[in-house]
């Protein structure tokens, strides 16, 4: 029943935190990848018709360049300017023309299929020597005649669109050549050329299953990969929308066939290149990636659990056989059989053989059981004792207060208030010493018990002067270490004063509010300390981490203070020596925090 629980739930572990993310991923990175791979396919062709679509315009300029000789050609001026000529002079112009201007043009281009020159004067000259059939003349003239009747209405240059020579589509383009003496058009030059460079260029765009084609501004289909498709036109609403953009991409349906239509729209040409691309063509090889990683992830996922499910069937196998040895030790009974199942280089082999460790370990505690119980008869004799000890420790300091008390009261009676005084200041200290644990006081308390010591000193020295410059309202907000000041004051009293056999003369403690942090200063008038020995202090105390100064042992006492400090406040609390030298003996700066009332009881 176990058993069948734990691999139930190993295979909703499964299904939940891995079938399911990889699911979920895996559908994110296809809508990602799709949509990624679609539009860098639809970037690239448009790429790829932009380009096409400027190999055009070149093509088409190209054309109009090459028209430029003819405007102001002198056997071009003498043929539009002749208002009559007999068919001698007409036969040897049109000779000279075919053969300086149209030979050269026809001959040059594999594109060109012929040239018309009409003039107003209702003569025209056609040079179609290079269509390879049989034409009707006659249905040319007539093309002509009626262009040159449109005039007022075209362009310097125009493409007029497509028409046919024979059995061949062609593309008419125009030029309107201009008088010299009437200023005035009396002449077009009419070049019909053939699709075939249109095509090369068109080329580029074309796939399996792709289509291009181009458009006039009037929607007439002058070039199509189907040749059958020439020559029809689209809706004026299709127009519009493929004018409406530069450029665009659109995803439509044609014959239940999902393509995109990608079009560029040219503003030489005023031509419309469209490309329709089948959707499956762009992204049919991710389709069938995604479904070959569908399967593969399906027979990955089935074999894991397949070995999972093996693996926690061991596991719940050891698990039950484990259990049925903790309910033999439950029982009591403590005489279990190691089995060979400990031997295995696993966690499970670790877990068994912890357990017989564990069962041999209580074997041997139930066997000392006795001794345990001597050991805690022992213990409690031993505690008794401590606490006739700890009895005896508060009863000392009661003895020695009071023994205080009674000279405080001799001296008063007798009246002698120097011993008196002295008497109090030495009780006040014991009791600060000896009756309060914290280790974290107000500076206020720290001065309270300083002065006391202080009254003892100036009872010692008559000539000692003691200044103390302090806020007392800033005192109690102050947070400093019990027993900080009186190491630090007895350190000058030793080394400022008694070791150079100097009378103590001045003790200073100036206190200084900054921002965030309380500067008391203790300052002396003795010998002053060695420049060495103050710079290896400093070097010490600015230093962030805890690093013993190395100094004689009998000056270890600014370093306990600094470090007792530093310890319980942190960095940049502590001990500094501003200065030491013989005229104005030793300033000791030390740095103190502001403490929240709340806090001012931290033990």
């Amino acid at each position: 029943m176990k058993t069948s629980s734990i691999n139930r739930k190993l295979f909703i572990i499964i299904l939940v935190f891995v079938c399911l993310p990889i699911s979920i991923i895996g559908l994110i990175w296809y809508e990602t990848s799709t949509r990624t791979i679609e539009q860098e396919a639809i970037q690239s062709n448009q790429k790829l018709i932009r380009q096409t679509n400027e190999y055009l315009d070149l093509y088409i300029s190209n054309l109009e360049n090459m028209t430029y000789p003819f405007v102001n050609n002198p056997q071009i001026q003498h043929f539009i300017n002749s208002k009559s000529l007999n068919n001698y002079d007409f036969f040897i112009l049109a000779e000279n023309i075919e053969k300086d201007l149209f030979s050269q043009m026809i001959y040059g281009r594999q594109d060109i299929v012929g040239i018309s020159l009409v003039g107003k004067n209702n003569i025209q000259i056609n040079d179609y020597t290079g269509v390879k059939e049989l034409i009707n003349m006659e249905e040319i003239r007539k093309r002509n005649i009626d262009l040159l009747q449109t005039t007022d209405k075209l362009d310097n240059f125009n493409i007029i669109g497509l028409h046919q020579v024979g059995s061949m589509p062609v593309l008419t383009i125009t030029r309107k050549i201009h008088s010299n003496i009437s200023y005035l058009y009396e002449g077009l030059l009419i070049i019909d050329i053939n699709l075939n460079q249109i095509s090369k260029i068109s080329k580029n765009l074309l796939t399996d299953k792709s289509k291009v084609y181009i458009l006039d501004k009037k929607g007439q289909i002058i070039y199509h990969s189907d040749k059958k498709s020439l020559g029809s036109s689209f809706s004026k609403d299709i127009m519009n929308k493929y004018l409406n953009k530069t450029s665009n991409a659109i995803l439509t349906d044609i014959n239940k066939v999902k393509k995109y239509i990608i079009y560029e729209h040219s503003h030489v040409t005023n031509w419309i290149l469209v490309a329709e691309i089948p959707r499956d063509q762009i992204i049919g090889n991710l389709i069938r990636l995604r479904t070959e990683t569908i399967l593969l992830g399906i027979l990955i996922l089935i074999v894991a659990m397949a070995v999972v499910g093996g693996f926690s069937l061991t596991i719940t196998k050891s698990l039950s056989y484990m259990q049925r040895l903790m309910r033999k030790v439950e029982s009591g009974d403590l005489n279990i059989e190691i089995s060979s199942i400990q031997d295995r280089k696993d966690e499970i082999g670790g877990v068994f053989k912890s357990f017989f460790k564990m069962v041999r370990e209580l074997r041997r505690l139930y066997e000392e059981i006795q001794i345990s119980k001597m050991r805690e008869h022992e213990l409690e004799l031993k505690q008794k004792e401590s606490t006739l000890q700890a009895m005896q420790s508060q009863i000392n300091p009661h003895f020695l207060y009071n023994t205080l008390e009674i000279i405080n009261s001799h001296a008063i009676v007798e009246n002698n208030p120097l011993i008196s005084k002295i008497a109090t200041s030495l009780a006040h200290m014991f009791r600060y010493n000896l009756g309060n644990a914290k280790q974290v006081v107000t500076l206020e308390e720290e001065i309270s018990h300083i002065r006391s010591y202080l009254e003892i000193q100036c009872a010692r020295f008559r000539h000692l002067h003691v200044d103390i410059q302090i806020d007392e309202k800033e005192l109690a907000r102050i947070g400093t270490i019990r027993l900080t000041l009186q190491p630090l004051i007895e350190n000058a009293f030793l080394h400022g004063y008694q070791n150079h056999k100097m009378k103590p003369s001045y003790i200073g403690i100036h206190g200084e509010k900054k921002l965030s942090y309380f500067v008391l200063r203790i300052q002396d008038k003795g010998k002053g300390m060695d420049p060495a020995t103050m710079e290896d202090y400093n070097k010490a105390f600015e230093n962030k981490e805890l690093i013993p100064v190395s100094a004689q042992e009998n000056s270890i006492g600014l370093w306990n203070v600094h470090q007792r400090i530093r310890l319980v406040f942190g960095y940049p609390y502590g001990l500094l020596i501003k200065q030491s030298s013989t005229e104005s003996g030793t300033l000791i700066e030390l740095k103190l925090p502001y403490i929240e009332e709340e806090k001012q009881c931290i033990v």
